[in-house]
Parts: C-alpha cells; sequence; structure tokens
C-alpha cells in the first residue's frame, strides 16, 4: 500500500480565506488542490435580542466571502453578515428573531414552504 501526505496551508488572500492542498504521493510527482472559502460551522445557544432565546443549539455555517463573514442556518439558509465573524454572528442574532416576526405578521397570506419556515423559527425562538 501507497502512502501519500497531504499537506493543508491555510492562507488569506484579498478572494478571502482560501486552503491548498498539496498531494505528493512520491518523492517525483506532486498534485495541488485549491478550495476557495472553506466553511466552517458554529452551534448557536442562548440570549436573542428583545427577550428571546433559542430553545435549542442552532447549527450555523461560517463562510468568507471576499472581505465580508457570511452566517447561516442550515435549513433555510437564512443568513446575516458582516465584517468579522463576531459581528456575523450578532447581525444574525438580530436577524433571525426578526425574519420570525416578519413571517408571523403575515402568517395567513404565507404559501406553504413560508409556514414551513415560520414552523421552524417557531420551534427555535421563545420569550424567556
Amino acid at each position: 500500500m501507497d502512502t501519500i501526505a497531504v499537506n493543508v496551508n491555510s492562507t488569506a488572500s484579498s478572494a478571502g480565506n482560501n486552503v491548498y492542498i498539496s498531494v505528493s504521493p512520491d518523492q517525483g510527482t506532486s498534485s495541488h488542490f485549491f478550495i476557495p472559502n472553506p466553511t466552517t460551522f458554529r452551534i448557536l445557544t442562548g440570549s436573542l435580542p428583545g427577550g428571546r432565546k433559542l430553545t435549542q443549539p442552532l447549527v450555523v455555517r461560517i463562510e468568507y466571502d471576499d472581505d465580508e463573514v457570511v452566517v447561516s442556518e442550515t435549513r433555510f439558509h437564512i443568513h446575516a453578515s458582516a465584517s468579522t465573524e463576531e459581528e456575523a454572528i450578532a447581525a444574525f442574532r438580530r436577524i433571525f428573531p426578526g425574519f420570525l416576526d416578519l413571517l408571523a405578521s403575515h402568517e395567513d397570506k404565507l404559501d406553504s414552504y413560508l409556514q414551513e419556515q415560520l414552523a421552524y423559527l417557531r420551534s427555535y425562538i421563545t420569550t424567556k
């Protein structure tokens, strides 16, 4: 069985964070792969603005797009962005319950897809 060494180097550029992978199966050959904008996941818990809180842990995706960090939940891709991860998460914490308020205010006019989103938001958000 041959052994393949994989070296992963992470660098930043004007195009955001990138991952470069070099695979060298032997001393004489090498293959290089470029993976743009790697994704990270975080778990959010706790308080939300307006005296609300998350009823259960919420997995969010963190992506880097040029000079912006995008935070989105993984089911409906509700998202927020900012210059830093911390600011983007704070923006997401404001937007997530705000979207609940928006959908709830038009509940009688929502199609089935938006009704499903509303039920999803209600399953994650409660008042303290």
